[in-house]
């Protein structure tokens, strides 16, 4: 699933994107479907900050990203 961070034996956080690895590592978070698009624009070195958000909050998120998406879908498509 993209975003499913994983921990392997050298304790170095891998988040997956749409590579998958099959090294049975524990995984123990799974980054919303909202934020992925600016993790995927990290570059090594770079801290990323984690924050738990209930299963209802993520929706909510995702239902807002949507709306936006779609909003500017239709002002794109007046032009």
């Amino acid at each position: 699933m993209p975003g499913g961070v994983q921990i392997p034996a050298d304790e170095q956080p891998i988040i997956l994107m749409v590579e998958q690895t099959v090294g049975g590592y524990a995984k123990i978070v799974t980054v919303i479907s909202v934020d992925l698009p600016r993790v995927a624009q990290a570059t090594p070195g770079d801290t990323i900050h984690f924050e738990r958000v209930s299963l209802e909050t993520a929706h909510a998120l995702y239902q807002d990203q949507k709306k936006k998406m779609e909003e500017l879908k239709n002002v794109l498509a007046s032009r």
